[in-house]
């Protein structure tokens, strides 16, 4: 007996779907029929270097794989036709990281009915990520992410073309995968295992109305939210931290917790697009959710550990049960007016609004066996603390922006415009933002095959709410584009950014560079050739609180990076076609990298619709740390088919 891979048996289910779907090669039954199958096999050399970086990078795999798809049936005229028209779509099935499906069927004047499905395969294991114990030479990451997030949803409008077309839609989303992670517990951190269970439910009505001047969209929906997660680590572990604390070893014996999350999000939305006039558009746009949030958290822990709060004691058993509910009201809305006075001006017109508000209450349980106080002499069997919490965010956002653009001659734009954002957040305390950005740009045709434009914008506010916030800003970019002649044409750009917050403990600072610089060339039908550069250039500076020491110290990311490509297409005889290429990038600074990524493709027609291809590509990345570099290299090899019937 063969015994099929997961990546063959998931290719083959594809395949077998894809067929199935199709007419049971009786072409007199339909109107019009297309099918296109690409499918091969894809072989990959071992991974020289880091398996976990080249995972949490690329991640391909080996095995059959049905890397595309594409069904369309236009049925014949008939008493029984449940359906106009079927279109099906796959796309990169067989254990790829990422493979998708859609599936369209409709019928004139009655319904439209479609399905997507995606599933996103996450891998993470970056050792240099919250590591404490990177730089002593331990390359495991503590933080790690093996996770499959489904993404399945069915959509279906009747009567879409009439005045009143009402719709039902079914969303399901869900994270599944173990998970490393870790754990800050009673004077030191470890490292515990999880299993991710994550899933919501939506279900969602509603309305579009068409009318010759006026158009709405309301919606209304409700999201069901659940996170059953639990957390299971069992064996010794010293910490991250091997001090001892007053005389004492901190250390985990097994740790053991639940996670129950539950939420309830009611929604609603409305789109209104009205045109009174050829000149005049308006639109406006409503959202509203309240969320409506219960958990419980429990979990069990055995070691030796330190605690300071309800007394300052040893224990070597203990636990917590976390109950919380919170609330979560939020409102966004936009409008937005588009008014054409003269062939010469435009105007537009855009006001953005959200409101974000969480209230909630918790009530924190925790528990000490065998507790044995630090100030006192003895040992507690039992000590008990619970503590009460409630607490209140908010955010509130406005941004108004109008914006003038004038056409003095057809070949020449000038815009003019002024933004103006307002933030306030409410926690302990009440902080509030302004800023005024000035807006200004250009475009110029100097013919049909030749354009630049420039976009320039000057933020100004007095201070930040965050540390990262941009305070003082200029942002300019410019772009271009020219046509040589028929067969060669360029493309180009520069964008800049200057930031500045000189505010005491802050002194933030950031400039930012890039260029680019694009071509294609086509000397033949034979022949076509296209590449380009980019190069950037990025300094920060900020100031910082080193939480250990509590002294003030400065974080300094330099990064100079360049990167290229080149790809070539060249028509052999026979109608076959050979591919070559080549991308490269690397920084210096304070992250140095290199990375070269070659490849070679040749597709081989061996009859009419058939063709025969295979690819090799090559990955070569490598960290240039002076301190525990990370690199890895492999060879990546396909052979496929792909077929085209109609």
């Amino acid at each position: 007996m063969i015994k099929l891979s997961n990546s063959a048996r998931f290719s083959a289910v594809a395949l077998m779907l894809v067929l199935m779907c199709a007419p049971r090669l009786a072409l007199g039954q339909v109107e019009e029929y297309r099918l296109m199958l690409d499918w091969g096999y894809r072989g990959k050399t071992d991974v020289a270097g880091s398996e976990d970086l080249y995972r949490s990078q690329l991640d391909y795999g080996e095995g059959p794989k049905l890397f595309a798809a594409n069904l369309f049936v236009v049925p014949a005229d008939g008493p029984n036709r449940f359906f106009d028209r079927l279109e099906l779509r796959m796309n990169s099935w067989g254990g790829e990281p990422y493979n998708t499906a859609h599936l369209r069927a409709s019928k004139d004047g009655l319904y439209d009915l479609e399905f997507d499905y995606r599933n996103v395969h996450y891998f993470s294991a970056l050792p240099s990520f919250a590591n404490p114990l990177f730089e002593s030479g331990n390359l495991e990451a503590q933080h790690k992410f093996d996770i499959s997030q489904r993404f399945a949803r069915f959509h279906v409008t009747f009567r879409p073309e009439e005045r009143f077309s009402p719709f039902v839609a079914y969303e399901r989303t869900s994270r599944q995968g173990p998970v490393r992670t870790s754990l800050a517990a009673a004077g030191d951190e470890f490292v515990v295992n999880a299993d991710t269970d994550i899933h919501s439910d939506d279900l969602k009505f509603g309305m579009n109305l068409k009318f010759s001047k006026l158009s709405i969209f309301l919606e209304q929906g409700f999201r069901w939210y659940r996170d059953e997660t639990p957390f299971l680590t069992l064996g010794f572990q010293e910490g991250n931290s091997k001090r001892p604390l007053i005389s004492e070893d901190i250390t985990l014996d097994r740790y053991e917790a639940q996670s129950d999350v539950d939420a309830h999000i009611p929604f609603s939305n409305a789109v209104v697009v009205y045109q009174p006039t050829d000149s005049l558009l308006l639109r406006g746009d409503l959202s509203y959710n309240i969320a409506d949030l219960s958990s419980n958290f429990s979990d069990q822990l055995s070691g030796n550990f330190l605690a300071f709060s309800p007394l300052a004691v040893l224990f070597p058993e203990g636990g917590t049960l976390a109950v919380s509910d919170a609330k979560s009201p939020n409102l966004s809305g936009s409008f937005s007016a588009h008014w054409q006075p003269s062939d010469r001006l435009r105007i537009v017109e855009r006001f953005d609004v959200r409101r974000m508000h969480v209230s909630g209450s918790s009530l924190v349980t925790s528990t000490f066996l065998n507790a044995e106080p630090l100030l006192s002499s003895g040992v507690v069997d039992r000590l008990e603390s619970s503590t009460p919490f409630a607490s209140f965010f908010s955010v509130d956002v406005n941004i108004q922006e109008v914006q003038g653009l004038f056409y003095p001659t057809p070949g020449l734009m000038l815009r003019l415009g002024h933004r103006f954002e307002s933030k306030e957040l409410k926690a302990d305390q009440t902080y509030s933002w302004d800023r005024n950005v000035l807006i200004a740009g250009a475009a110029y045709d100097f013919s049909s095959s030749a354009r630049i434009s420039v976009e320039y914008e000057l933020g100004r506010t007095d201070q930040a709410i965050l540390r990262s916030d941009p305070v003082d800003f200029e942002r300019l970019r410019l772009r271009g584009r020219w046509s040589v002649f028929e067969a060669l044409s360029f493309r180009g750009s520069v964008a800049l950014f200057d930031h500045d917050n000189q505010e005491n403990l802050i002194d933030f600072t950031s400039r930012s560079r890039d260029y680019s610089l694009e071509f294609t060339y086509a000397p033949s039908q034979r022949v076509s050739i296209s590449g380009g550069y980019q190069r950037s250039d990025i300094d920060t500076d900020i100031l910082f609180t080193v939480p250990q020491l509590l002294v003030t110290d400065r974080l300094i990311y330099r990064e100079r990076g360049d990167s290229a490509n080149l790809y070539m297409s060249f028509h052999l005889p026979a109608n076959s076609t050979l591919s070559l290429g080549y991308s490269v990038w690397g920084t210096v600074g304070n992250f140095p990298v290199n990375d070269h990524r070659p490849l070679v493709k040749l597709e081989i027609p061996v009859k009419e619709r058939w063709v025969v291809y295979g690819q090799w590509n090559y990955y070569d990345y490598n960290e240039k740390f002076s301190l525990l570099p990370q690199d890895y290299r492999t060879h990546l090899g396909l052979i496929g088919l792909r077929i085209t019937l109609d």
